[in-house]
């Protein structure tokens, strides 16, 4: 131990050594340049004042230097430091007194740097030099640098790395290549005309391998430079070209050995591009997606297998090479996805079927899949394997490779549709196992979107190619158990999905001729899952809202869809069948208090919307009342109006006058709807009206109640109808139901008479 510490103090005594070695350099650069900036300024004083003597103007310089010295002479001696058992180099020292163009200051240290250390502290509006760091030796002062920003104050100085660097190294390489290259086309261009086919290929060749060759070895041997991997890139391509215009042009090889040797050239720039893996990945699949689109027009069968080879070998050797690099293998899965989805829809549809298509279609079949499942599901192997948006691309890609197979094997569509519901079944599947893990949300966001979308295509397909099937309705049993169990578990893509293929389907049957069966279907669908949710679950009102109002729209398609298929029915009866339905499940609703959740807590928008619902019924019962012909259904209409009419008289009367005050409007209204529709007499609507005055009174007077408005409302009504007995109803024609009638207007008179005496002896008026 004792060893180490020594060694310790050692370390430190050498680090103070280098320290004041680094600030006597510091100082004496400050000196000469101080120096220099001192006579410059000196000479122009006095030529601007020549009666200023040299030696004043030297007076404060030759201080600055006295206190320099001084503090040069304050500093430890070496010998001591060696003497301490603390290194030295943490000492504080006097502060230096440092120079800058504009003024003289003393120097303090900055936060986390070392006394005794040189420091440079700017003048106001300067920037410190760049690169310095805390703790190191700094330069205490840039001549190239003060010298600028005294000339032009706005003046910044160059950083590392700009522009002009990128362009010179950089940019200008690549020019140097092309016009190179150009110079070349152009001399060939001069002596082509005098030399055969063979000569011209072999030219083409030695010109590319040359070219490759000096670019390589010069690369190897002095990598940092930019120009020679331009020139690399520049043979490479040239190499490339080679092979196409000797098949394109010359035609002096077969599209077979075009493809061999595109294979060797694709293992060159691999060979050659360990290092530049971005820019030789560029350069391979360039040549790589070009000799796919070489086969556009491809209808050789012989070929078929050679070509696939060919793509599979370099797709693959491209994406095991850059698989280290995150970004670099998702562009070759992308550009893989691609090749493969090309050759599914462009090459294999050119081609008649043979067992050369086949296998090649079940080989691309085969590596798709792997790549879905790769996407899908390979993050349980392979961390961050698990991209949404790679998993879309490969459903697509899936999907139509199998189509082309499907092509080879003539399958039936109904199998072509259970592969495509098979599909996002299974990329549903791959989400629900993946649902307790954190996702961005717009990731997760373009999950649910595109797998719903998926499963509404389906659906499309399967209403436009089977539509007795699609009528069935079959298709809600199997969206159920997807909707149950999103609600039980409160599991969002579920719920949303299964809303949004419900709507779907109940929207495109109604743009065909309806099936009673399928509308069945819907309703029940429709129910259950509103109960579930509604009812059993009972915590997300806005899932319970969108199921509520989807069982009034399922009752409204049913109901007409039913009656149109008995055609024995009139409209009167068809529209009775519609509004009450809807009318009484709403009232129903508001009983079992469907604006509460599990906890008791009102929604109010929930509550507003049922009473909104409610109103609606009741005036379409009043209109019913007065627009049908048939008693029995008038009195339907009247029992229906009346019943969604008390749906709130509960709440009425328990809240404020206002409330109890409505309720007798709006139970007088349905009252004299009811006289009218029957076509009544009028004095037997005028003692139909006081009657019901003398019960509102009475309501009004009850100690349960308290309503002074309702009571002030039958008060009135009462008024009124006795003002109609006399001016309107009273005539000359003595028959005896008119004196009845007055007989018992009169008896209700008095009754509202002893009624108002009674209540005042008790004090409730």
């Amino acid at each position: 131990m004792r060893q180490i510490e020594e060694l310790e103090k050692e370390l430190a005594t050498i680090r103070y050594q280098v320290n004041q070695i680094q600030q006597g350099l510091s100082r004496a650069e400050n000196y000469v340049q101080n120096a220099k900036r001192e006579q410059i300024m000196l000479q122009r004083q006095i030529q601007a004042r020549p009666g200023i003597q040299p030696m004043q103007m030297q007076q404060p310089y030759q201080a600055q230097q006295t206190q320099q010295s001084q503090q040069t002479q304050n500093q430890p001696p070496l010998q001591n430091v060696q003497q301490q058992n603390i290194p030295q180099y943490t000492r504080q020292s006097q502060p230096q007194t440092m120079y800058n163009a504009q003024t003289y200051r003393t120097a303090q240290p900055l936060p986390g740097q070392q006394q005794g250390q040189p420091t440079f502290q700017p003048a106001q509006g300067q920037q410190p030099v760049q690169g310095q760091r805390s703790g190191a030796p700094q330069k205490t002062w840039r001549p190239d640098l003060e010298q600028a920003a005294t000339a032009n104050p706005n003046f910044v100085p160059k950083k590392k790395g700009s522009t002009e660097s990128w362009i010179g190294k950089h940019l200008m390489g690549v020019l140097a290549s092309v016009l190179i290259f150009i110079a070349l086309i152009l001399f060939a261009s001069l002596i082509i005309p005098y030399l055969n086919d063979a000569f011209k290929i072999g030219l083409m060749f030695a010109v590319s391998i040359a070219l490759t060759g000096f670019a390589f070895y010069e690369h190897k041997k002095r990598p940092d430079n930019t120009f020679f991997t331009a020139l690399l890139a520049c043979g490479l391509g040239c190499g490339y070209l080679s092979v196409l215009v000797t098949r394109i042009y010359f035609k002096a090889i077969s599209d077979l050995v075009m493809y061999i040797l595109l294979l060797v050239w694709g293992g060159v720039v691999l060979y050659m591009g360990k290092k530049e893996s971005k820019l030789f990945q560029v350069i391979g699949n360039i040549g790589y997606i070009i000799s796919a689109l070489l086969a556009y027009d491809l209808k050789v069968e012989a070929l078929v297998l050679p070509l696939l080879v060919y793509l599979l070998v370099m797709g693959a050797a491209f994406q095991y090479n850059f698989r280290k690099n995150r970004i670099q293998q998702m562009v070759q899965s992308a550009i893989n996805l691609g090749i493969i989805f090309y050759f599914a829809t462009i090459i294999g549809r050119h081609i008649d079927v043979s067992i050369s298509l086949t296998i090649a279609a079940s080989v691309i079949v085969c590596i798709s899949a792997a790549y879905l499942a790769y996407f899908l599901f390979g993050d349980k192997l392979i961390k961050g394997a698990y991209n949404t948006y790679f998993a879309f691309s490969s459903a697509i890609v899936f999907f139509a490779s199998y189509l082309l197979l499907g092509k080879c094997l003539g399958t039936a569509k109904w199998i072509d549709l259970i592969v495509f519901f098979v599909v996002a079944i299974t990329a549903e599947a791959a989400v629900l196992l993946r649902r307790n893990e954190q996702e961005d949300e717009v990731a997760s966001f373009f999950t649910s979107f595109w797998i719903i979308a998926w499963f509404c295509v389906a659906e499309f397909i399967t209403y436009v190619e089977y539509r007795e099937f699609f009528n069935t309705g079959a298709l809600f049993a199997a969206l159920l158990p997807i909707a149950i169990y999103g609600a039980k578990k409160n599991y969002t893509l579920f719920r949303i999905q299964a809303f949004v293929m419900a709507i779907l389907m109940t929207g495109l049957e109604l743009f065909a001729a309806r099936s009673v069966v399928f509308c069945l279907a819907s309703f029940a669908y429709a129910l259950t899952v509103f109960i579930f949710e509604g009812i059993i679950v009972n915590k997300r009102v806005e899932y319970k809202s969108i199921y509520y109002f989807y069982v009034l729209g399922a009752i409204a398609i049913l109901m007409p869809t039913f009656l149109d298929s008995r055609a024995i029915f009139n409209d009167d009866i068809r529209r009775m069948a519609v509004v009450a339905p809807i009318g009484l499940f709403n009232a129903a609703m508001m009983l079992l208090k469907l604006d509460r959740n599990d906890e008791g807590v009102s929604n109010s928008s929930l509550l507003i919307a049922l009473n909104i619902i409610n109103s609606f019924g009741m005036l379409l019962g009043l209109y019913n009342m007065l627009d049908v012909d048939d008693p029995i259904l008038q009195g339907i209409s009247v029992a229906f109006t009346v019943a969604l009419a008390c749906i709130n008289l509960r709440r009425h009367f328990a809240s404020n006058n206002g409330e109890k005050l409505y309720a007798g409007i709006k139970f007088g209204i349905i009252l004299l709807a009811a006289l009218f529709s029957y076509n009544a007499a009028g004095y037997i609507v005028s003692v139909a009206t006081l009657a019901f005055g003398i019960l509102c009174i009475i309501i009004g007077f009850n100690k349960r109640f308290v309503a002074k408005e309702l009571r002030i409302y039958g008060l009135v009504l009462s008024m009124i109808c006795v003002v109609k007995f006399i001016m309107i109803d009273i005539t000359y024609e003595n028959t005896i139901g008119r004196a009845i009638s007055f007989l018992i207007s009169g008896i209700l008179c008095f009754g509202i008479s002893a009624i108002y005496n009674y209540f005042e002896k008790q004090g409730q008026q």
